[in-house]
């Protein structure tokens, strides 16, 4: 497999670096200069959410299947963008862990359903340069609660002005120093509550989702989600022979 990256930065240097040592051929790494030097299988973009449209119909228009790993773009219908013409996997989070935490925060929300006192949350810490708040990963999990609890329609900031309204979640974001980030999330009732934490130690576990990202797009046609690349492993998981 040879592998385009767009973006130099952490999170780029560090798929590049995981790439290079698990065999994999990277034929490119491109910053903000120019367009690539040529085709590759797969591409990744760890870039900017402004320069996600063009790198993508780059990608559509030769024939390349492509990872996106940025966050804070917009594409009105990314699966009529497509159209079938290469793979695509959407990933706020390259995170295997993540994602397992996601689903395990749609099983949250529908126990929530069952008792109106008990109310979820959502809570995300990253660097201060991050430049979008909140982050994708925790849009996409206030994004999966809301799905599953019929009485919350919509998510808002922590912070601002007025009491939250019974439709409301709450999502709290803190940009300050220099970690690597810190998701949670979980459920306030009132005699208990439970919650989960995932706090990230570097960009390896990213690099590694990354590359199983590439491994399984490569050839197929559509858009997909972290959640499909990590279907193999978490679908036994919430099985009915695992909860036996």
């Amino acid at each position: 497999m040879r592998l385009g990256i767009f973006g130099r930065g952490r999170l780029g240097s560090a798929i590049a670096a995981a790439a290079r040592q698990a065999g994999v051929e990277v034929a490119w790494t491109l910053g903000r200069e120019g367009a690539p030097p040529g085709p590759v299988d797969v591409a990744i973009d760890a870039s900017v959410g402004s320069a996600v449209v063009g790198h993508l119909d780059w990608c559509a228009a030769r024939g390349v299947d492509l990872v996106i790993g940025t966050t804070g773009f917009e594409i009105a219908s990314l699966e009529a963008r497509v159209a079938r013409r290469i793979g695509v996997v959407t990933a706020p989070n390259f995170s295997l862990a993540v994602a397992l935490a996601t689903r395990i925060a749609g099983v949250f929300a529908r126990f929530a359903a069952t008792d109106p006192a008990c109310d979820p949350w959502v809570f995300e810490r990253h660097r201060a340069a991050k430049r979008d708040a909140p982050s994708g990963t925790a849009r996409l999990v206030a994004e999966t609660m809301l799905a599953a609890l019929p009485r919350k329609t919509a998510w808002r900031l922590a912070g601002g002005e007025g009491a939250f309204a019974p439709h409301e979640l709450s999502v709290g974001v803190v940009r300050a120093g220099h970690g690597a980030g810190e998701l949670a999330f979980g459920l306030d009732a009132p005699d208990e509550t439970i919650e989960v934490r995932h706090e990230a130690r570097g960009p390896g576990a990213y690099a590694a989702g990354a590359l199983a990202a590439c491994r399984f797009v490569r050839g197929k046609k559509g858009v997909f989600t972290m959640d499909d690349v990590a279907r193999t492993v978490l679908d036994p998981l919430f099985g009915a022979e695992a909860v036996r």
